[in-house]
């Protein structure tokens, strides 16, 4: 895989990992990306907030969350109708009659998870 890797980098492609379903899969580089892509929370940190949020809740257990985890973490109202927006998008699962959340592979594709755990780990240890 690093040599496949290797022969698509002069593409501006990498072959990388979604840790939420265990694919391999061909990306742009994020420097293209940043550049081409447009941000799917522009104008709405809100959105982007909750989904923040949302992950730790999702990570620090097992892979799923409450709505009430998530409040309780935002410390904001109008979290559901965040939520609802979010599973519109695709970033995450609402069983809204458990009161659950899930995230979906979709985050794994669109934020290098790798580098926002490391960059987190940094900010704590300051």
């Amino acid at each position: 895989i690093n040599n496949l890797s290797n022969y698509l980098e002069p593409l501006g492609l990498q072959v990388r990992f979604n840790p939420l379903n265990s694919y391999w899969y061909i990306s742009f580089d994020p420097e293209t990306t940043e550049i081409i892509s447009a941000n799917p929370f522009e104008g709405n940190p809100r959105l982007a907030a909750t989904l923040y949020c949302t992950m730790i809740c999702c990570f620090n257990s097992t892979g799923e969350t409450t709505i009430q985890k998530i409040k309780e973490l935002r410390k904001k109202k109008g979290v559901l109708e965040d939520i609802k927006e979010l599973d519109k998008m695709g970033f995450v699962n609402l069983e809204k009659s458990l009161n659950k959340v899930s995230l979906t592979p979709l985050i794994g594709y669109l934020l290098d998870l790798e580098k926002l755990f490391v960059k987190i780990a940094l900010k704590l240890k300051n």
